[in-house]
């Protein structure tokens, strides 16, 4: 999903051509292209700038006119432009209600710092099982946690990145998340710990079917995107990057090329009586187990 700035920057600008934007009319803040022809953002105003280290996918640039600072971000892979957007809307968001230069600019830098993890040169580090997993879990945000508590709360809630034994868990509910291949008719419960609790849980399955890149589908980088333009506040988007960021995630071009449809979704309910393996009936001499759930056996707790 592409935001308002992305038809913005795919104007013709010339190189060193910039506009201003934004509804904060008391700074001066500027979209457009540097002197290198790469898009950019560019804040002028009254400040003591510090020293800022770029990247080598968002260069920063900092100079001084004759009555005021340059800060300009700039983005050094025109193939991450639609990410770059949400980066910028981001810290357009963040200065919104800001009157005075120098909080703006450490406001920006601020934003600028909790963003630099999520765009790596190349990474791509997670593996075809960690992408599918992830995108289950965001899914099931976006598609039932935020409906459901709301997006703090839901942010609050999701404890997969902390590598806890369940997904997702509130004062009153847990749920754990797993997303499979189309035609898999198992799913993968890989501890004692992610189906067993004192509470009632959900097992919450997403099935998904891999399609060509070309296809117009589910797309890691996009899901991240679509959240982060739904998050809110500043607060609320930096729980979200610190979160993604334990899992090693960042805008790679190369998770483009996994994309997914979703062919269903089914939620089971986790009683006393589910079929499922707890700690109390596990000798504590074993310290691991994995085991598979046919899913065809536990539609009876489909809720």
């Amino acid at each position: 999903m592409k935001n308002k700035l992305f038809e913005i920057f795919s104007q013709n600008f010339q190189p060193s051509h910039f506009i201003r934007f934004g509804e904060n009319r008391d700074l001066n803040l500027y979209l457009g292209r540097d002197d290198k022809n790469n898009f950019a953002l560019e804040f002028r105003g009254k400040y003591v700038p510090v020293k800022i280290v770029g990247s080598d996918v968002i260069s920063v640039y900092q100079g001084k006119s004759a009555d005021h600072y340059v800060l300009r971000f700039s983005l050094e892979n025109a193939e991450l432009l639609e990410y770059f957007c949400t980066f910028c809307q981001d810290l357009l968001d963040s200065t919104v209600n800001l009157k005075i230069d120098d909080i703006a600019y450490k406001t920006l830098c601020s934003r600028y710092f909790a963003w630099k993890k999520l765009f790596k040169p190349h990474s791509g580090s997670l593996s075809d099982t960690e992408i599918i997993g992830l995108i289950g879990e965001l899914l099931f945000m976006k598609e039932y946690m935020i409906p459901q508590w709301g997006i703090t709360k839901s942010l609050e809630s999701w404890m997969g990145p902390e590598r806890s034994h369940k997904d997702f868990s509130t004062e009153s509910e847990w749920y754990e998340i797993k997303a499979i291949n189309t035609g898999k008719e198992t799913v993968r419960i890989s501890s004692i710990e992610q189906l067993d609790g004192n509470e009632d849980g959900c097992l919450a399955v997403y099935c998904l079917e891999k399609m060509s890149p070309s296809f117009s589908g589910i797309k890691l980088n996009t899901l991240v995107s679509e959240l982060m333009n739904t998050m809110g506040s500043p607060i609320n988007r930096e729980t979200l990057l610190s979160k993604l960021s334990l899992y090693n995630f960042d805008f790679s071009p190369e998770y483009d090329n996994f994309v997914y449809s979703k062919v269903g979704f089914s939620m089971y309910k986790i009683t006393e009586h589910f079929p499922r393996l707890c700690r109390s009936s596990v000798p504590m001499s074993i310290s691991k187990v994995q085991y598979d759930i046919v899913l065809s056996e536990i539609e009876e707790f489909k809720v």
